[in-house]
This record gives C-alpha cells, sequence and structure tokens, in this order.
C-alpha cells in the first residue's frame, strides 16, 4: 500500500476506518475542520457504526492507497469527542453545497475538496467547484453526467483555495456565527445583488439575516424588480424594520409593488406615519411613468436662501446620497425656479461669496418632467440635455421629486439590454 499526502474528499468518504488492531470503527461519514490560515484543518471525524454515529479524533490517522485503487484508512489512539468547536461539516455544509467564488463574484457548487496531510495534520487546500449560474432550472448532476456532452458543451470548473470561498449553508453549534458573511459584507451592492438571484430561499434569508441593514437595502435596490417583494417576505419582522429604515421611500414602493393588497399593508405598519403617507402616494403613481420611478428626498431650498444657510440646511437634511448632486430653488408656494448644483455651493462657500443668496448662482432654464409623463420621456430628456437627474413636477409647476439616471438605467435601458442578450 502507498501511503497518500494528496487524496480527495470523495474517494475516502463513506471508507471503513480501522484502529492499530485491525477492527473496523465503522464508516467514515463526515469530517470536522476549522478554518485556519486559507485552509480548513481537520479536527474530528464522524463515524457511522451499525446505527450510531459517533464522533471522533485520533492521535493519528493516514490514508493509503491498496493495489486495486482503493483507499484505506488507518488510525491510531482513537478517542470518542464531543465537537462544539468547528467551522464546517465537510460532507453537510460543503460537498455538493453552494458556495460563492469571490474571484469571480459566483455562485458555485463544491463537487470535491482536495486535502492533503501537512506538518502531520490534515487539510482541506482546494475546493473544485463548477459553475451552475449558466444552467439554472436544470440539477448540476444531470448536466454534467448526461446532457451537457450531448449539446457539445460542458460545465466550467474551477479550483479555489478555501479563503476564496464563502460558504452559505453552516451547521448549527459553529463557530463566529456572528462574524459570518464578512468576505460578502465587503462587496459592492451589484455583485451581491448577483449573487442573491442564484440562491434560493434559505439561502438569501440565511446571508440578509446576518448581513448590516444598509447593505442589504443598498443590494434590494440593485436585485430583479420582481424579486425584490419575494426577498422582503422572507425576512424575519426585525430586520424588515431595520430595512426599511435605510431604504428610500421610491425604492420602497417599488418593492411594494410586487406584494398584495395584505402583504403590502403589513410591511406599511413598519414604517413611521410620514414615511408610509409618501410611499402609499408613491403607490398610486401609474406604471411606466415619470411619477413611478422618481426620487422623493431631492433638496429644495427657498429662492431667499444664502449659500451658507443651505450648507447648513443640507447638514441638517441628511437626504438620500443619490441625489446630493443638484439642489432645486422654489417660490414660497412650491413652484420650481431654479437648479443649482452641488459643486457650485460647495466652490462659492468663502466668506464672501457664502453670503449671497443661493439664486445668484442657479441656472433658470430648469428641465422638467410631468409626473405623468411615461419613462421615455425621461430617457430622451436626460440624454439630450446631457442630466443626471431631472426634477419632476405637477401641473402647477410644483416640484414632487427628482428622476435619477440610475433609475432610468434600471427601470428602461437595462432591461431592453437583457432581453437583446437573452436572443442572442
Amino acid at each position: 500500500m502507498n501511503k497518500l499526502a494528496f487524496f480527495r474528499f470523495n474517494d475516502v468518504i463513506n471508507r471503513d476506518v480501522f484502529d492499530e488492531f485491525g477492527e473496523s470503527l465503522g464508516l467514515l461519514k463526515d469530517v470536522y475542520t476549522t478554518s485556519e490560515n486559507g485552509t480548513l484543518r481537520v479536527i474530528g471525524y464522524k463515524i457511522k457504526r451499525g446505527s450510531l454515529i459517533l464522533d471522533y479524533e485520533f492521535r493519528s490517522i493516514n490514508f493509503f492507497e491498496k493495489d486495486n485503487g482503493r483507499i484505506k484508512i488507518l488510525t491510531k489512539g482513537s478517542r470518542e469527542i464531543l465537537p462544539r468547536t468547528y467551522s464546517y461539516l465537510l460532507f453537510k455544509d460543503l460537498l455538493n453545497n453552494k458556495v460563492v467564488d469571490l474571484t469571480t463574484k459566483k455562485v458555485v457548487k463544491v463537487n470535491d475538496l482536495a486535502m492533503e496531510e501537512m506538518a502531520g495534520e490534515i487539510r482541506v487546500t482546494k475546493v473544485e467547484c463548477y459553475n451552475i449560474t449558466k444552467y439554472k432550472g436544470a440539477t448540476i448532476n444531470k448536466l454534467l453526467g448526461k446532457v451537457l456532452p450531448l449539446i457539445g458543451k460542458k460545465a466550467e470548473k474551477t479550483v479555489l483555495r478555501c479563503d476564496e470561498i464563502e460558504v452559505i449553508k453552516l451547521s448549527e453549534g459553529a463557530l463566529n456565527i456572528s462574524s459570518r458573511f464578512n468576505k460578502l459584507s465587503a462587496m459592492h451592492p451589484a455583485d451581491l445583488a448577483d449573487i442573491i438571484e442564484d440562491l434560493d430561499v434559505t439561502q438569501r434569508r440565511e446571508i440578509f439575516e446576518n448581513l448590516d441593514q444598509d447593505l442589504i437595502a443598498d443590494t434590494l435596490e440593485e436585485v430583479e424588480h420582481e424579486m425584490k417583494g419575494e426577498i422582503i417576505k422572507e425576512l424575519s419582522e426585525s430586520k424588515v424594520v431595520e430595512v426599511l429604515e435605510s431604504m428610500p421611500n421610491d425604492e420602497i414602493a417599488d418593492m411594494l409593488d410586487e406584494l398584495d393588497d395584505e402583504e403590502r399593508e403589513k410591511l406599511l405598519v413598519s414604517l413611521h406615519n410620514e414615511d408610509a403617507a409618501e410611499v402609499k402616494e408613491l403607490l398610486k403613481y401609474e406604471d411606466e411613468t415619470v411619477g413611478s420611478i422618481m426620487n422623493t428626498d431631492c433638496i429644495t431650498i427657498n429662492l431667499d436662501i444664502t449659500i451658507r444657510e443651505t450648507i447648513e440646511l443640507i447638514k441638517e437634511l441628511d437626504p438620500d446620497e443619490e441625489v446630493m448632486h443638484n439642489v432645486y430653488i422654489t417660490d414660497n408656494d412650491g413652484r420650481i425656479v431654479g437648479v443649482v448644483g452641488l459643486k457650485d455651493i460647495l466652490l462659492n462657500s468663502d466668506e464672501i461669496n457664502s453670503k449671497r443668496k443661493l439664486k445668484e448662482f442657479a441656472v433658470l432654464d430648469v428641465k422638467s418632467l410631468n409626473y405623468k409623463g411615461n419613462i421615455g420621456e425621461a430617457v430622451e430628456a436626460m440624454d439630450k440635455y446631457d442630466l443626471l437627474s431631472i426634477p419632476v413636477v405637477d401641473e402647477d409647476n410644483k416640484i414632487l421629486g427628482a428622476v435619477l439616471i440610475h433609475d432610468v438605467i434600471d427601470e428602461a435601458l437595462y432591461p431592453v439590454w437583457k432581453k437583446k442578450n437573452r436572443a442572442k
């Protein structure tokens, strides 16, 4: 027999484990590991003996390849343990489960694990994965075994280091629950949204319940329109309250639009009265209209105010950062009369200019849209005048909000691009 310094997990799972006297302890059913220095260090083993599942550690364990190619597992100094300090169970938490490939920011499925003996210890050093996001709606086993070869395709296999993945599923009792998904927390919300869309209900809930509410709110803004309502329903009540407090009201309205009346009212109760009233107002706007995608958190300032007073007011308002690039000037009746860019305000915040009226720096020929206009009008106006945002007004020219370039892309241009891409 040849002693193996390198082997794969699939080759040893469900194999007999023998003690130093040649007696079988049972079948190897799973392996306890802890995360350490970019690898997973093996710290215990689950052994099945008859109908019993026992937890063991060994003074030494060695893996041998027999002449027939099969692997034999020999141990010395076996001892039953209570496994309280582990990070991952290899079979339960990793093998054939979805994980996040942090290098490509894609969801992949673990097909096998590369294991090595290092300084007398067994470690998992690499994870072999298949990209399953390309083949939604079909099981990876069927695709790998039969379907793909018939159509001249193959699954994309990737070998990753343990520190290049984020494990989604984790057994109860594992360590570091409070610091879970710290790698996902560092991602851009748009990348995280792509990942979330490739997970099932349980996995999405697992991630969102362990993330910061601000990140969840930003991620929900990037998720496919039809999924937003479903995801918010999956969260616990306490998490929903936190997330809604972090979301702009136009995004909340967009999300609630996907729910039925009962579900909508249930979530509206979680909002402050003022926010709930504003969201209800936004829900009244017809789909595909400018009003349905506008952001109501835009900054409006009275025309008789100074630059210095404007800056102080902006500090107190704490508006949505998306709308910070423009300040709209209104008369006493709320009608829009001008617009000033935040850059112009900052450039004129010196001692002399800060005492001057804001309207002195304003562009008076303000391009605006009626809330009843269709989204196509917003696309045309923003392209024609090279605008990052455009105010939305009612019939009396009173400002209601602003349409942002981000929302125009999200609602009008991205769906067209996506449909075109699918047709290829």
